[in-house]
């Protein structure tokens, strides 16, 4: 019988748990930022309301008699319901019949963070004159204002006062949040994402938000539009760049012709160059070609391209976030390490060069897909561990580039230049370096303050976006983005000078965010896409380490099949349209089957079982 579990978003969720007081939950919200433009000359409308349809059920409004507790959790409830208050005229329209006249003037719910309690939250009420109930339960995790998913599993505890108005209780100082129940969180909010653009301007990268989606298309695109103009989240703010500045705006509603296309108008752009103008198609057709394929975009009532004035994702498909850089001429063929060597995994040939023999061992490696460069790490004679790279077509000759008491297995950048690896993890102060393994073995460390506190690390992970990055720490699973250090030279708050005598840092990690807290023993860790990591992890101290695949922000988690492992999962290697590899036991297996309910068998057919480790693919 499978023990395969879905671990889905709608009811209870394995492994949460009660961790120490709220202290509260999501008060340092996130700051919206927005890089330069230069203003066009139309004058910008207020656009942020769109009617939307009036869907077939409504929120149960308080019924008479009904007591201080009843009325506490209708509101809850009836807050879930916000796309289907439409018809009454202002958002949250149930809702707000549950609060005094007072309340209702100044309660302002788009603009509020929100709470997502585990459904067995309980309410304590006392009467009097006035009343109050106390809410407590489990915060499992929030929105901040932005919309950006926050873990948090933490406890919560708010007392609501209560008074009567015609004889019926009604709330008089709604929480300074929107409280929403895990059940009803994926009724009030959809999960959609937002791209921005890299520091180079050339890919897309995305910033997942949740929100009220109304039900026609130009509804949900106003939406989206609003909060790309906005800017980025906090999560990937300052790594990211956006053509919009404050000026910036949608400059009439978004409509649909009876075609189904999508007409978006702006002003306060800067589209001034060829450049710009792709840029901003980039953006804004990668965000709205889920709830439109076709998109055609006006900047003061000019059409963005006058040759392509219809854009779908094919137009854009140069700034894929998971297409591959380079001229994607390496093969997907899988490697393992076996006897300290490397080995091609379908043939079981040694790789060209000393990686292959066995003599340096090399405990882990990893290949650009984008060039071929190899990096491995492997014992030191003298004690310690040694980072060894190739440079593109040079897998013969291997050359030192970094030494360290320990490595984490290394991971290769977007384009195939740097190999990043951690080195000393479990110091007070890891350090992060990327090397370089095109024109020497030049080596930079990157500002790790981020790290700092966070337990021993033991594996880092690149995203295809190239800014997303992930880490695990104390075995627990961190995601951060990759971003410049000051302008100033000056090394980031809590680094010091680099006392190896490397390149001086130019680029930090930071905006680092737990994902799925109550994960646990989490070791190995890979982007399978730049929206989805695979993780190895336990939901307990005494179950084995297996797979789970875990969405960018954290909010979706499930479970990938545990058929066939008996032991803690020690190594993930991934690669689109290719099977998942592991090794535990001693063993490599390949995954047989789906990923919901699949086999973990031998990778080869003609073996029974192949004995070795850290397999990888080109990345």
């Amino acid at each position: 019988m499978s023990r395969v579990s879905p671990e889905p978003r709608g009811g209870a969720r394995p492994g949460r748990r009660s961790v120490p007081v709220l202290c509260g939950l999501l008060l340092a919200l996130a700051v919206i930022a927005g890089c330069s433009g230069v203003p066009t000359t139309s004058a910008a409308v207020d656009v942020t309301r769109v009617v939307e349809e009036q869907g077939p059920i409504a929120p149960q409004a308080p019924q008479p008699g009904q007591q201080p507790d009843q009325i506490v959790r209708g509101w809850i409830a009836a807050t879930a319901r916000t796309d289907l208050d439409s018809a009454a005229g202002s958002g949250f329209a149930a809702a707000r019949e549950y609060l005094t006249p007072e309340a209702q003037s100044t309660w302002q719910p788009s603009a509020l963070p929100v709470v997502e309690l585990t459904d067995g939250y309980r309410t304590e009420a006392t009467t009097g004159d006035t009343a109050s109930v106390t809410v407590s339960g489990i915060a499992m995790g929030g929105l901040d204002v932005d919309r950006a998913y926050r873990a948090t599993s933490q406890n919560y505890e708010r007392t609501l006062t209560l008074q009567q108005v015609d004889g019926q209780w009604r709330i008089s100082d709604p929480p300074t949040e929107l409280l929403v129940t895990e059940s009803d969180f994926g009724t009030a909010f959809r999960e959609r994402t937002l791209y921005f653009l890299d520091q180079t301007g050339s890919v897309v990268v995305p910033d997942p938000r949740h929100v009220v989606v109304g039900q026609s298309t130009a509804n949900r695109a106003s939406r989206l539009m609003a909060m790309l103009l906005d800017g980025p989240s906090a999560a990937v703010v300052g790594a990211v760049r956006t053509p919009f500045a404050a000026q910036s705006a949608l400059r009439s509603n978004p409509t649909v012709d009876p075609e189904g296309v999508l007409a978006i108008d702006l002003t306060g752009v800067d589209v001034s160059t060829p450049d710009l103008r792709r840029q901003l198609a980039a953006m804004v057709v990668w965000t709205l070609s889920p709830t439109a394929p076709r998109i055609t975009i006006t900047v003061d009532g000019s059409p963005l391209d006058p040759a392509q004035p219809v854009l779908t994702i094919g137009s854009v498909a140069s700034f894929d976030p998971d297409r591959l850089a380079g001229t994607g001429q390496v093969t997907s063929d899988p490697y393992f390490i076996s006897q300290g060597a490397v080995l091609g995994l379908d043939t079981l040939s040694s790789l060209p060069g000393p990686l292959g023999s066995g003599n340096p061992v090399v405990r882990s490696a990893a290949m650009s897909s984008a060039t071929g460069a190899v990096a491995a790490v492997i014992d030191d004679a003298g004690g310690g561990q040694v980072l060894m790279v190739t440079q593109p077509g040079g897998g013969d000759n291997a050359s030192p580039a970094l030494k360290a008491d320990t490595l984490t297995p290394p991971a290769f950048s977007r384009d195939g230049d740097q190999a990043w690896v951690v080195q000393n993890g479990a110091s007070v102060k890891p350090e992060i370096y990327r090397v370089s393994t095109s024109g020497g073995t030049s080596r930079e460390r990157v500002g790790s303050s981020a790290l700092v506190g966070r337990g021993t690390v033991t594996a880092v992970a690149l995203s295809p976006d190239g800014v997303h990055i992930a880490f695990v720490a104390g075995e627990r699973l961190y995601v951060g983005v990759i971003s410049p250090a000051a302008s100033d030279g000056s090394v980031a708050p809590g680094d010091s000078p680099d006392p190896t005598g490397s390149a001086g840092t130019t680029w930090q990690v930071s905006n680092l965010l737990a994902i799925q807290p109550d994960l646990v023993k989490v070791g190995a860790v890979q982007f399978a896409s730049s929206r989805e990591l695979v993780v190895a992890a336990a939901t307990t101290a005494t179950s084995y380490r297996t797979l789970r695949a875990v969405s960018l922000d954290g909010y979706t988690r499930r479970a990938i099949s545990d058929q066939g492992i008996f032991d803690d999962v020690e190594s993930i290697a991934v690669a689109p349209g290719q099977p998942l590899l592991v090794a535990f036991s001693g063993r490599v297996w390949r995954l047989q089957g789906s990923q919901a309910d699949g086999q973990w068998t031998s990778p080869l057919t003609d073996r029974p079982f192949v004995n070795g480790a850290a397999p990888f693919y080109p990345r």
